[in-house]
């Protein structure tokens, strides 16, 4: 049967067409996946799905029936539920509290805590989440956050699962718990669409792929018929994708180092999370940074960017002016609310004072430079897909032209096409002799761009690895070695 199908759907915004006559199904008990690159229009389709927006013409139905949804309430009514990439939890609020809001459980008019907490616990045991309900959400990960999405969507029994870009904020071995979360939905008979811009999850997880390109459905298959480069080709179309960077052999005079700690360690609220750590990034260099998320990446770009001051150790800086694209773009990389050009010209100034005139001229080349693909410099930059969101992140940050660069997790959640570009971009920079600092939880990129590459667990650098090094025809043990060292297994051959 028929879990959702969509027949003839189309959805513009303005003059931009970005839902195009889509018509495809998704059978029940399946791992749909969806992909596309960024503004490909697959979230529109999916927030349509779940009654966050309207459909200019089209229908879709529901287990056979015809639906009209006003607002995810209707879509929710339907057993239906969405995993977003940014959550909707309150921080002040424990696991249960913000699980239960609007779904409550009463008895004679009042919470039954003891039910609802029950109930709770039984979910959470049953799909081995391993969450503390009483805990507040200030005080676990990201990963743990995820989860009680994931919670929530259960609560309310949902059916029709559609989950974002859920694996952009995980660590790699995040991925496999999450992954055996999949699974154990699907054998409980639940529908699940699975946004993605990793060929490898589709190989692993997907029924049926559904490729969306420019708004456009171009291209499905099932499990049996997956070829990852023919997928990969559909996507961006037909752009050769390339397997490595070239590295830059430059006069060793020539890479001086434009960062330096000598043992630098930290402590915050009684856990030390800097711990005795020495590293240097030089010019025409990219040195990459791995390591199980929460293990002290956060805290050394603190430190490098004098946002945290109470440690101890040296550091020195060639230049004291760092230029960023932060971990999470909508938190510390862009104002959601201003227009692409208010965002990228963030960083300019003339006496002072920010003219209409700097606005228009600069967000018409960088727009163009960079590809950051929108109807107009006055489109809020929160409207855009997260990929030409970074792109415009990242050309406002080369533009400003620093010595020195932080890239950290400079492609999570970005398509195949906006990462190519941005690896170009990092490579083009090392090449011009800036000094490039990339922290990522992608191990492949970490592989294909870093001229040196660190390898950091619990506060500290375990090994760097030099250029020779890393350049190996035995990948797969070179893998295995760095998956070791981020785990903490120090004697990993």
């Amino acid at each position: 049967m028929k879990a959702v199908e969509f027949n003839n759907i189309t959805k513009s915004f303005g003059q931009l067409t970005v839902n195009d006559r889509i018509t495809f199904s998704v059978e029940e008990n399946t791992v749909h996946c969806l992909l596309g690159e960024n503004g490909a229009g697959k979230s529109t389709l999916m927030k349509i799905l779940f009654g966050s927006y309207k459909q200019d013409e089209g229908t879709i139905k529901i287990r056979g029936k015809e639906v009209n949804f006003k607002s995810p309430l209707d879509a929710i009514d339907e057993k239906i539920g969405m995993l977003y990439q940014h959550f909707m939890l309150i921080d002040d609020f424990t696991i249960w509290e913000n699980v239960v809001i609007g779904n409550e459980l009463s008895s004679a008019g009042k919470l039954d805590y003891k039910k609802i907490k029950a109930r709770l616990n039984e979910i959470i045991d049953n799909y081995n989440l391993g969450l503390d309900i009483n805990k507040k959400i200030c005080d676990i990960s990201i990963s743990e956050e995820q989860k009680v999405e994931l919670l929530k969507l259960l609560y309310r029994n949902s059916e029709i699962l559609i989950f974002d870009e859920p694996t952009a904020v995980l660590s790699p071995v995040e991925v496999k718990e999450f992954f055996k979360i999949v699974e154990k939905f699907k054998a409980d008979g639940k529908t699940i669409i699975f946004i993605t811009h990793k060929l490898n999850e589709v190989k692993e997880l997907a029924d049926k792929v559904s490729v969306l390109r420019r708004g456009q459905l171009v291209y499905e298959t099932d499990k049996d018929n997956i070829d990852v480069q023919k997928l990969g080709n559909e996507i961006i179309g037909n752009i050769e994708i390339t397997e490595s960077a070239p590295k830059l052999f430059t006069n060793e005079k020539n890479k001086k180092n434009y960062i330096e700690l000598k043992d630098v360690s930290l402590i915050k609220d009684n856990v030390t999370v800097l711990d005795d750590v020495s590293i240097s990034v030089k010019r025409y260099e990219i040195h990459g940074i791995c390591g199980v998320e929460g293990n002290g990446q956060q805290e050394l770009v603190d430190v490098i960017m004098q946002f945290e001051k109470d440690f101890d150790g040296v550091v020195i800086m060639k230049d004291e002016k760092v230029s960023i694209v932060p971990d999470d773009r909508y938190k510390r990389g862009m104002i959601k609310e201003f227009t692409i050009g208010e965002n990228l010209i963030l960083k300019k100034k003339k006496n002072g004072l920010i003219t209409k005139n700097t606005v228009d001229s600069a967000s018409q080349y960088i727009m163009k430079k960079y590809d950051v693909r929108a109807p107009s410099p006055e489109t809020p930059l929160g409207s855009l897909s997260g990929g030409n969101q970074q792109k415009a992140i990242i050309a406002r940050e080369i533009e400003v032209q620093q010595g020195t660069m932080i890239f950290y997790h400079p492609t999570r959640g970005v398509d195949i096409n906006a990462t190519a570009f941005i690896h170009s971009e990092i490579i083009n920079l090392r090449n011009s002799g800036k000094a490039i600092l990339l922290i990522s939880s992608d191990l492949d990129e970490l592989l294909k761009l870093s001229d040196r590459l660190s390898v950091m667990h619990k506060g500290k650098f375990i090994k760097t690895f030099s250029e020779t090094e890393l350049i190996t025809d035995n990948r797969n043990n070179l893998l295995e070695e760095i998956g070791q060292l981020m785990i903490g297994y120090t004697h990993a051959k």
